[in-house]
C-alpha cells in the first residue's frame, strides 16, 4: 500500500538515494504483523526519468484486503511542498543544555503573562506538524534518541516523518492563512473539520511521528523506521 511519492526535483537539497535515484517511494504492508501487530514498511528508490518513461502503467492501484479501522486506508492527496525553517528539539541532547534553560525560562515568563495558551517553542517554532522531509525529528513521546545506521553504524539522517495530523492545539500556528478563521484563535480558527486536520486519514502507533531514517554514508544501507 503507497503512503507518499516524491521527487528530488521538488524537495530542495533531497540526498540522493542508491546509484544516484531521485524518486522516492513509501510503502507499507495493509496487515499487521507478529503478537504486537507490527507494522512493516518499504522504502523504494527509483530514477524519475525511468519511471516516467515506463511502457505500462497498472490501469488501477491493486484492491486493498478487508481492514478493520477506515485511518488504515489511506486518503489520495497531492502534496504541494512548502520550504520553512526548524530547528531541534529541545530536551536532552537535542540542543546544548544552556541554550534549552534559556527556551525553558522564555516560555515560562510568557506563560506567567499570557498563560498556558501562548505559543510554545516545541510546538509554534521548532517543528511543523503533519508530514515534512528532512529538517529535524519530533521526540514528544520518547525523548531524543540516538539512531545508527545497523550497517556501519553512523549517524543516520531524517529522511522523511509521516504524521496523522497536519495541526493540533499546540502547533496551530503553523496552520496555513487559507485553513482559517481569521475572527476565532488556536484549534478553534480552523476551516474544514477533519479534511483538513487529518487530510491522509492516517494514524501511526498511538498517534506518534513515524520517522523515517537511512544513511547519510551509503544510501543503500537499510533504513530504520521510529516511532516517536
Amino acid at each position: 500500500m503507497a503512503l507518499a511519492q516524491f521527487f528530488g526535483r521538488d524537495v530542495p537539497n533531497l540526498a540522493a538515494g542508491p546509484g544516484g535515484a531521485d524518486l522516492v517511494q513509501l510503502l507499507r504492508c495493509p496487515l499487521t504483523h507478529g503478537p504486537y501487530l507490527e507494522r512493516r514498511y518499504l522504502l523504494r528508490w527509483r530514477r524519475a526519468s525511468q519511471t516516467e518513461s515506463a511502457d505500462h502503467f497498472l490501469p488501477a492501484a491493486p484492491e486493498m484486503p478487508l481492514l478493520p479501522w477506515e485511518h488504515e486506508l489511506p486518503e489520495p492527496c497531492v502534496l504541494h511542498p512548502e520550504e520553512v525553517d526548524t530547528y531541534p528539539w529541545a530536551e536532552d541532547d537535542a540542543l546544548p543544555a544552556a541554550l534549552i534553560a534559556r527556551i525553558d525560562a522564555w516560555e515560562d515568563a510568557r506563560t506567567a503573562v499570557g498563560g498556558r495558551d501562548v505559543p510554545s517553542y516545541q510546538g509554534a517554532l521548532s517543528i511543523p506538524p503533519g508530514w515534512r522531509v528532512g529538517g529535524f525529528p519530533s521526540w514528544a513521546s520518547t525523548g531524543p534518541m540516538d539512531i545508527t545506521c545497523a550497517a556501519c553504524a553512523a549517524p543516520m539522517r531524517l529522511l522523511l516523518t509521516a504524521e496523522g495530523h497536519e495541526m493540533d492545539s499546540d502547533s496551530h500556528s503553523w496552520m496555513p492563512l487559507e485553513d482559517r478563521d481569521p475572527a476565532l484563535r488556536g484549534m478553534a480558527s480552523i476551516r474544514g473539520g477533519q479534511s483538513v486536520t487529518q487530510p491522509t486519514r492516517l494514524r501511526f502507533g498511538r498517534d506518534r511521528d513515524l520517522h523515517v531514517f537511512t544513511c547519510p554514508t551509503d544510501p543503500g544501507h537499510p533504513p530504520r523506521w521510529v516511532l516517536s
